[in-house]
């Protein structure tokens, strides 16, 4: 009895299946072996090497200008808004009680901002801006100091004497600008 096609048609899948299913399986393992070795690129990562030096120097120096550029953005928004209070003082919106209120809290904020910039820690490079601008917060301080004491005695002198720091303060920030603008890296200095 001679056999169908359809019978030699199933004896051949049931032989060649098994082994094509096989085939196709180790194609895909392989294909997936070589794209995983291709997405490696250089030895193991227990095996690279450490970072060079200049690349550790560089991830400092990157921390550190946007470290002192955050500090000078707090000092700058503290400036405008104590500035604002002071308008409203000049209008007579504000009795002096009322702006020495609102300066003792003004300069608890300043206090914290000169600690966050002497916490900063600069590459040696930037150590005599940093300093200066730390100055710069300082005679701010100061001079709000002997402002709310102005407020506070109506004294001519103290007045006088917080200009004066006022002026300081701005003279500071644009020593430390100059030093620091020739880096190019400080996207804060004018």
């Amino acid at each position: 009895m001679k056999s169908t096609p359809s019978k030699e048609r199933k004896k051949y899948y049931r032989l060649w299946m098994p082994i094509l299913g096989a085939a196709v399986v180790g194609i895909i393992v392989l294909v997936l072996a070589s794209s995983s070795m291709q997405q490696q690129v250089g030895p193991p990562p227990a095996i690279r090497p450490a970072a060079p030096p200049n690349s550790l120097a560089q991830d400092s120096t990157a921390s550190f200008v946007n470290s002192f550029e955050k500090v000078v953005n707090e000092s700058h928004n503290l400036t405008q808004s104590y500035q604002h209070e002071a308008g409203k003082w000049k209008t007579h919106q504000y009795d002096n009680k009322t702006m020495i209120s609102i300066t003792n809290n003004y300069l608890l904020k300043y206090e914290n901002l000169v600690n966050e910039s002497k916490a900063l820690q600069p590459p040696k490079q930037y150590q005599n801006a940093t300093e200066l601008y730390t100055k710069s917060i300082e005679s701010e301080l100061q001079s709000y100091t002997h402002f709310r004491n102005y407020l506070s005695t109506n004294n001519s002198a103290e007045n006088e004497l917080s200009t004066r720091l006022l002026s300081d303060a701005f003279r500071y920030e644009v020593n430390s600008f100059k030093e620091l603008k020739s880096s190019g890296l400080f996207a804060i200095v004018p």
